[in-house]
């Protein structure tokens, strides 16, 4: 496999890997915008306070 395929290839792996665990309920999901959890797992863990639209 050439050496330019390599980092796409393990790029998405690792994101359709988020999204089975993410899925799974192993992994919490994430906020795309600034990457913090949506909700807590742990009293005091810091959580996303982005404005979320509806849509």
């Amino acid at each position: 496999m050439p050496f330019e395929f390599v980092l796409p290839y393990f790029v998405l792996w690792a994101t359709l890997m988020r999204g089975l665990l993410v899925a799974a309920k192993i992994l919490p999901p994430i906020c795309r915008r600034c990457g913090l959890d949506l909700e807590r797992r742990r009293l005091g863990d810091p959580v996303c306070r982005c404005v979320h639209d509806a849509a």
